[in-house]
């Protein structure tokens, strides 16, 4: 009973990403990202706006996901829901949404203050940044069962030490990092619309189409 429960549980869970509108947002997010570091990139040490960007990696890391929370729900809402229904999905607590606003805050500040240290440190950014994006697509991969969010959390951790390991500028190796990961996860959450769009044709009295 149990296990068919957790099932359940999970399919309800797979349904959000059946449509691949999530990592497509993510995948948005990611090269938003790519283009922040390689702007900063270009900028000279001591440069006022290099400042600027710096100090707001975690307001550009917070917007980002706000808005790519939206672009999502206002896509179900026109692609999703009217072809294989609407599932309504029990809403974070307070205390939870808070343990998330942490957690973000936690590892942008992280990041941010990696900056700060050794030169030796700085070379170990990227593998540091492809470790704690790689946790939350495994943890996300252990909650949900999608398979492809296991290898998207091995490509994360390989690329972020390969580019470690490279020794390539600290910003120049962030800028990589994201485009990569961005493209990727543009790819694969392109061909699951795809494949979705495909096998749930709009209904025949389906505005949106």
């Amino acid at each position: 009973m149990n296990d068919d429960l957790d099932h359940v549980v999970q399919r309800t869970r797979q349904y959000w990403f059946t449509d691949g509108l999530v990592e497509l947002s993510m995948g948005g997010i990611f090269l938003f990202l790519g283009l922040y570091f390689f702007v900063q990139s270009l900028l000279p040490s001591g440069s006022i706006l290099l400042f600027v960007l710096q100090a707001s990696f975690i307001l550009a890391i917070i917007g980002s996901i706000f808005l790519g929370r939206r672009l999502v729900s206002k896509y179900k809402s026109r692609l999703t829901f009217p072809r294989t229904g609407y599932v309504t999905y029990k809403q974070a607590s307070v205390t939870q949404r808070l343990i998330s606003a942490s957690l973000a805050l936690f590892m942008s500040a992280l990041i941010l203050g990696l900056f700060l240290t050794t030169t030796i440190s700085m070379n170990w950014i990227p593998a540091i940044t492809g470790l704690i994006v790689s946790i939350v697509w495994l943890i996300s991969a252990a909650r949900v069962g999608l398979t492809r969010f296991y290898l998207q959390s091995l490509l994360s951790i390989i690329l972020g030490v390969g580019l470690s390991l490279v020794h390539l500028e600290t910003y120049q190796s962030l800028a990589l990092y994201y485009a990569v990961m961005g493209i990727v996860l543009m790819l694969s959450g392109a061909l699951i619309l795809a494949k979705y769009l495909r096998q749930y044709p709009p209904l025949e009295n389906d505005s949106t189409a």
